[in-house]
């Protein structure tokens, strides 16, 4: 089974809350795109992941009419966060490794657990594709992927920051969570409890847990070929 795949995280920290300066609609649809891009590259002899799909291909799989793909395609075109490498006209080659092999500056997106066997996103096929609570809802589910602690299945983050980063309220930032939980992307969120003052019950820290193909998927590993014993290491 594949756990994940690679997305490109470094601008997410500072360019995560430019979509808000679009039409609601049309930035759901860009990063629902973005998204899928990540998810079906395909790695070429030269290390770049390229992703062939039509406008047909990528309706059906974000979810998404014509128009809509047309306008997200053009944010994220406008936002330096895609290339065309096709030099036919007609048939497009996009790529999200907009400056090259991705050696750092990535994050793991969950495949398992959010890509259905036929190839469809089942959390995108719930989504109206016009509310704001549905673009904070994407917008969150970037920032906690880039924010995660690779060595932990969940992303620990205070919802004031969350604020900052998104722009947005809240109110707003509450509604997200609770879209996010319904339509599959969030699988569940725990607050953390403040040891050094339990009786700090309103603590704004939470432990955000993301949907993904079963525990440790995020945090797998495996094991070396060759194991050392500790009288052979050299120090």
């Amino acid at each position: 089974m594949l756990f994940w795949k690679k997305m490109p995280s470094l601008w997410i920290g500072s360019k995560i809350n430019t979509f808000q300066k679009y039409e609601t609609a049309h930035s759901i649809a860009a990063i629902k795109i973005y998204i899928t891009f990540c998810l079906f590259s395909k790695t070429n002899e030269d290390g770049v992941r390229t992703i062939a799909l039509t406008y047909t291909d990528i309706c059906k799989t974000a979810c998404l009419s014509r128009s809509l793909v047309n306008e997200g395609l053009k944010i994220l075109f406008a936002e330096g966060l895609i290339k065309n490498l096709s030099m036919s006209v007609r048939k497009k080659l996009y790529t999200v490794d907009v400056d090259g092999v991705l050696k750092d500056g990535w994050a793991k997106i969950p495949f398992g657990g959010l890509v259905s066997e036929d190839g469809t996103i089942a959390a995108f096929a719930s989504m109206h594709n016009r509310y704001g609570f549905e673009l904070i809802a994407l917008q969150l589910y970037l920032y906690l992927l880039y924010a995660r602690d690779n060595n932990n299945d969940y992303t620990l983050a205070r919802k004031a920051t969350i604020t900052t980063k998104l722009k947005c309220r809240t109110p707003e930032l509450n509604k997200a969570i609770t879209y996010m939980i319904h339509i599959g992307l969030l699988k569940t969120i725990k607050q953390k409890i403040v040891e050094e003052r339990p009786t700090e019950i309103f603590h704004d820290s939470f432990y955000f847990y993301m949907t993904s193909a079963g525990k440790n998927a995020f945090t797998y590993r495996k094991k070396p070929i060759v194991e050392v014993s500790d009288d052979d290491l050299p120090f």
